[in-house]
Order: structure tokens, then sequence, then C-alpha cells
């Protein structure tokens, strides 16, 4: 008993919270498996795998023992990889993790010291380099080779019928449960809705944080909506349940790290990223332009913690 106790004292402080999120991931990586077959559990094994390995060179350069219980790069391995398509190289995957790992994160100091979101900069890094693969998804339950990684129909995603100035046809249902062309684990809104209470009951995320985001987001896709001849409500629809937005609402900029510490400072955080978001969508090159936006607002997260302390304190210290 007593040396059970030893071993789970020498865990790294965050490998519960990571646990966390990684077990959030899971059910998107089984509805992955479900749409679109095995591929992508051999693309996330591949992923992880990656991700450990990277891990451990990083150690062996810096002269330190590998730490197994240090295994936020798993997080953010998962997280990038099911921002994919189901067709996306596996050298896309390995990339994309050694960005997210060696670069996002031990270039700057390692766990808990990276000022940018690893899975962002890594999809980031893969949509630049890559962008005709990246932005073409299979439809669900289309016959997808282990290997070769062709489909038998691919199309592209409602994001990218919005910004070409159309309207995406899809029933509300399956819009929900993620039954349609898209990046194979961000589609599930249901199913990440479910995932977020978990989530915020055992406080990995702030309400605050991913609320303020969301709604700012809303709120810009219906006072200024970038289709004229669509209702607001159909685009609020469209806006809202595609494009990751959701998704990177729970994964990516709650990340415990990147994001303020401060209760207003998290609300002017998200407000920023939901802000960049959009216009990134109206526009920027890249469909999925929340990414890019959470690595700029990434650039304030520090400042606007001292900011809002500094507000907080003043306000808590006037005399009564």
């Amino acid at each position: 008993m007593k040396k059970d106790h030893n071993k789970a004292s020498l865990r790294h402080p965050d490998f519960a919270q990571n646990c966390d999120f990684l077990f959030g991931l899971f059910p998107l990586a089984f509805m992955a498996v479900y749409l679109y077959g095995l591929r992508p559990a051999l693309m996330l094994a591949v992923s992880l795998l990656t991700a450990v390995i990277c891990d451990f060179l990083a150690a062996r350069m810096r002269g330190q023992k590998y730490d197994s219980s240090e295994n936020s790069s798993l997080v953010f391995a998962a997280a990038f990889t099911l921002m994919l398509p189901a067709t996306a190289g596996y050298y896309i995957v390995v990339a994309g993790v050694a960005v997210a790992v060696l670069i996002g994160k031990h270039a700057f100091g390692g766990a808990g010291s990276y000022p940018f979101q690893p899975a962002a900069l890594a999809y980031a890094a893969v949509t630049v380099s890559w962008p005709d693969q990246i932005f073409l998804y299979p439809a669900p339950f289309s016959q997808i080779s282990l290997f070769g990684g062709a489909a038998s129909s691919v199309s592209e995603s409602t994001a990218h019928i919005l910004q070409a100035g159309g309207v995406p046809n899809i029933p509300s249902l399956d819009l929900i449960l993620g039954n349609y062309a898209g990046p194979m684990g961000t589609t599930f809104c249901l199913v990440i809705a479910a995932v977020a209470i978990y989530l915020l009951l055992k406080r990995r995320i702030s309400f605050s944080l991913a609320g303020s985001f969301l709604m700012t987001c809303a709120v810009i896709s219906v006072c200024f909506p970038r289709v004229s001849t669509a209702s607001r409500l159909d685009l609020l629809k469209y806006e809202m349940l595609s494009g990751a937005i959701i998704y990177a609402a729970v994964f990516l900029l709650c990340d415990p790290v990147t994001a303020p510490k401060n209760r207003l400072a998290r609300i002017a955080y998200g407000i920023l990223t939901g802000f960049l978001t959009m216009m990134f969508r109206y526009y920027g090159s890249y469909e999925l332009g929340v990414c890019f936006a959470l690595l700029l607002a990434n650039a304030f997260s520090g400042y606007l913690d001292r900011l809002c302390s500094r507000i907080t304190f003043e306000r808590r210290s006037r005399p009564v």
C-alpha cells in the first residue's frame, strides 16, 4: 500500500487533468471510427506514438530523465489529429505532432511554460503546408483506404461553402450529430457538449471563458451575416455548429497554461478570441480560422491577466 502511494506521488502534478482531457477526447475518436472506419484509429495511434517519441528525444537532448507521467503531449497530439480529415496522410500527422511537441511545447521550456497552444500551432503549420489535403473531407461511411488515404467520395466543408458565399444544405439533426463531411472529430456537437459538462464538473475548463467565446461568435454571426440570401437563424446554426468552433471552445481555448487565470481576463480573452475567429472566417484565406485566431489571442493572454488582475485588486481595495 505504501509502495502504491509513493508511485502516485511521483506522478506529474497535471497527470489527472490531462487524463480527463484524454478521456473527453475518446468519445470523439470512437465516433470518428464509427463514421470512417479504422483509419482514424490508426492515425491516432501514429499521433500518440509520435508524441511519446518526441518527448523522449527532448528529454535526452536536455540530459533529463524521460517522465512518462507527463502526458500533456498525448492531449495535444489527440486534439490536433481529430481536427484533420480522415484521409490526411500519416506524414501530416507525424509532422503536426512534431511541431506541437518539439516546437510548441519543448522549445519554450516544456510542460506549463508554452505561450501558444501546441495543438492549434500544429494545425496552423499543416494547414499552411498542405492546404489541399486539409480541406477535403470524406463523406461519412465512405470507403477509405487504410494506408492509401483515398476515399470513394470527398467534398468541401460547410465552412468553405459559407466562405464562398453559399448556404449549406444539411439537416439540423445531422448537423448536431456530426453526420456530414468535416474534420473527423470536431463535428459531433452533441458529444462535445456532453464532454464539456463532464469537464466543467471536474473543473477542467472555464464556463466564463468558453461562454464568452461562443457568445461573441454567435453575436457577430447574427449581427453581421456574411451571406445575404439566407436567414440569420440559419446562418447562426451553420456558423456555430460547423468549423470546429465548439470543439475549440472545449479542447483548445481552455488550455490551463495558455488561458488567463483571472476570471475577468478570461472573459476578455474569450471575447477577443471570438472576435478574431469570426474575422479570420470572414476575411481569412483558410476556412478553419479558429486555430489562427487562438494563436494570435495567446499573445495577449499574459497582458490581459496582468491588466485584469490589477483592475480586480484596485476594485477590492477601494474603501466602502
